[in-house]
């Protein structure tokens, strides 16, 4: 994990590298795949939320992930009321439960975000390549007409298949859960 230091003055410590950073570069640094963690340089509190938050409102331009419908709809959540404070934890849940579906969506796909140069399309082996032309100028045969229907799709290996289905079920069931409660 990277040690960022953040000192009075707003700039910031990489204790890893020996030098200053600002907040594009930690955001390069968070892209690249590194844990980062951000502490007051004299108290040595953790200041990694706020920082990330202000990573994604200055450098991301944070009004592209966040609607300005949401951010006052945050803003009303931020007060004591019961009924605030309990669609702010079923907010969080959500964002918390995107997070898990993320990472694992990755996983499953074999999505290798560590280390990939910027811009690279981690899609693209799932993308079909064109085939290249044929040289023959033969008409292609058509394909025999089965003597039977084809067997029905046999059900999904317990492995990824299987993970992702169950996955969408556990989402499902959240979903008519919050929609109930």
């Amino acid at each position: 994990m990277v040690i960022i230091k953040k000192y009075g003055n707003r700039r910031l410590y990489d204790s890893a590298r020996s030098r200053y950073i600002n907040l594009d570069e930690l955001a390069a640094i968070i892209r690249a795949g590194e844990a980062v963690q951000v502490v007051d340089a004299k108290t040595n509190e953790d200041l990694t939320h706020e920082v990330l938050m202000q990573v994604v409102l200055e450098v991301l331009k944070g009004d592209a992930l966040l609607p300005t419908a949401m951010l006052r709809r945050l803003i009303r959540l931020s007060s004591d009321d019961p009924v605030q404070a309990l669609v702010r934890k079923q907010f969080i849940a959500g964002l918390e439960l995107l997070h898990t579906q993320l990472d694992r969506v990755e996983q499953v796909m074999g999505l290798a975000t560590a280390g990939m140069p910027p811009g690279a399309n981690p899609f693209e082996r799932f993308t079909p390549k064109p085939s290249a032309p044929s040289t023959s100028q033969a008409a292609p045969e058509p394909e025999p007409e089965p003597e039977e229907a084809p067997p029905p799709p046999k059900a999904p290996p317990s492995g990824e298949a299987g993970e992702v289905d169950a996955l969408r079920a556990r989402l499902d069931a959240l979903e008519k859960r919050l929609k109930k409660g």
